[in-house]
């Protein structure tokens, strides 16, 4: 003989419907998961895109620096106004090669602007490199120094670009002055 069944006794649940839910919590985990790491690498990237902006940046800053000391080296190039450079895409050509011989001003100005567009090629994609002598009549001499590199802005574009629809680079510049104190020679 059976016993009734009553009606508000718990039933237990079967095995099958533990499986699904267990199943169901390791998707979930799962997808969380992924999620985390398909964000991480987005961080990652983004990092990796502002580090060489940086490095660029300070590229052009140590540049202009390196110019700037060479002027002050050759401070009778530089007052005659030698360093002068106009706006240019590509590294200029050097006649005399003052690491081998000894050299008038004007010749170690042309050197030292050689050697320093060689670097600047080396180390960005140029847009513009220009040195300006602005020094003013009896003031001190004084330069203006460009130097201009493309970036890539990855997905981005702006609505005021005018060079194309599909751009995908951007100009960035750094500009500096150097002014040398005029003593006599």
């Amino acid at each position: 003989m059976t016993t009734p069944r009553h009606r508000n006794a718990p039933r237990r649940p079967s095995r099958n419907g533990a499986r699904g839910v267990a199943l169901f919590e390791v998707l979930i985990g799962m997808v969380l998961i992924a999620a985390w790491l398909l964000s991480n690498a987005g961080l990652q990237l983004g990092a990796l895109k502002f580090q060489k902006s940086a490095e660029s940046r300070l590229a052009a800053v140590a540049l202009s620096s390196e110019l700037a000391e060479r002027m002050e080296v050759n401070l009778r190039g530089a007052y005659a106004g030698n360093y002068s450079l106009a706006a240019t895409t590509v590294p200029v050509t050097m006649g005399t090669d003052c690491a081998a011989v000894v050299c008038q001003p004007s010749d170690l100005a042309a050197y030292d602007l050689a050697q320093w567009s060689a670097r600047a090629a080396a180390a960005l994609t140029l847009s513009e490199l220009s040195v300006v002598d602005t020094t003013p009549t009896g003031g001190v001499t004084t330069y203006l120094i460009n130097i201009s590199w493309q970036e890539r802005r990855g997905r981005q574009t702006y609505a005021a670009d005018t060079r194309s629809a599909g751009a995908r680079t951007e100009t960035m510049s750094y500009v500096t002055s150097k002014a040398l104190r005029n003593a006599s020679l």
